[in-house]
């Protein structure tokens, strides 16, 4: 049976350490200071560590949300476990503050909740939301994860995705959240070239059949995908139609916060 080699700590003090653990801490540090998701390629070369063994790490920090594959990239990036341990040094703060100003505008522009969210790869967090002073609104999605294929949000994800990583995707299964949900696989093809069309994503009812929202991306000055800005409000006061009229006025918002990451 094999054993855990035992090394010298790099400070020169004799201690006993295990290999696997500070090679996967060696990781972890690789990808947190890297300002982007980084490949498996990069941090082999970075850590000095054989593709093999980085793939073997890799999937024990994914299994325990340590890290998360960013579907677009297909590199990896901090995971939400980190988020959550360590919610008191959020690792968002910094574009939730640039874009906290924008989000405010919009929300006093249309009265209905904005929310700001980044990609996962299962699904999307939600990182902030500015609600409304409506006694009927949005649920607060604040640090949670909602689906991909169901959200507006998500469906704008899954449209940047390249055709294998699509094709992967679509080969799970698509559970229905409401009535509205699009389960056949071929169905939500059609709907993301429509988002591709149109540059936004739509969720009328599909996610929770009260509630209806646009979305689009936010890229950051290297074209990479950062985030999402989200409008939304119950169905009864914002129509599909209500939010294709406010298209142009999401668009703007998106790109005054793109402007404020460079």
């Amino acid at each position: 049976m094999k054993t855990n080699k035992l090394i010298t700590n790099k400070n020169g003090k004799d201690g006993t350490t295990v290999q696997a653990v500070d090679r996967a801490l060696l990781l972890l540090k690789l990808i947190g200071e890297n300002s982007s998701p980084i490949s498996v390629k990069d941090l082999s070369l970075k850590s000095g560590l054989n593709r093999t063994t980085v793939w073997r790490l890799i999937g024990s920090l994914e299994n325990e949300g340590f890290v998360e594959k960013d579907i677009a990239t297909n590199s990896y990036q901090l995971g939400f476990t980190f988020y959550r341990l360590a919610s008191q040094n959020n690792p968002y703060s910094s574009l939730i503050r640039r874009a906290r100003s924008t989000l405010e505008t919009l929300r006093e522009k249309v009265g209905e909740t904005v929310l700001l969210s980044v990609p996962k790869h299962n699904g999307i967090l939600t990182i902030d939301q500015i609600d409304t002073n409506h006694s009927v609104r949005l649920v607060d999605y604040t640090n949670t994860v909602t689906p991909l294929h169901c959200t507006s949000n998500g469906k704008v994800q899954l449209s940047l995705l390249s055709k294998k990583e699509l094709e992967q995707f679509l080969e799970q299964e698509l559970i229905a959240t409401s009535k509205y949900t699009i389960t056949d696989p071929k169905k939500l093809q059609e709907e993301l070239e429509w988002v591709r069309s149109h540059q936004v994503g739509l969720s009328i009812g599909e996610f929770d059949e009260n509630e209806n929202a646009i979305s689009v991306p936010i890229f950051d000055s290297r074209k990479n995908l950062v985030a999402f800005l989200t409008l939304g409000g119950p169905s009864f006061r914002l129509s599909k139609e209500d939010l294709l009229n406010l298209k142009d006025m999401v668009l703007n918002a998106a790109k005054d916060i793109e402007r404020q990451l460079t």
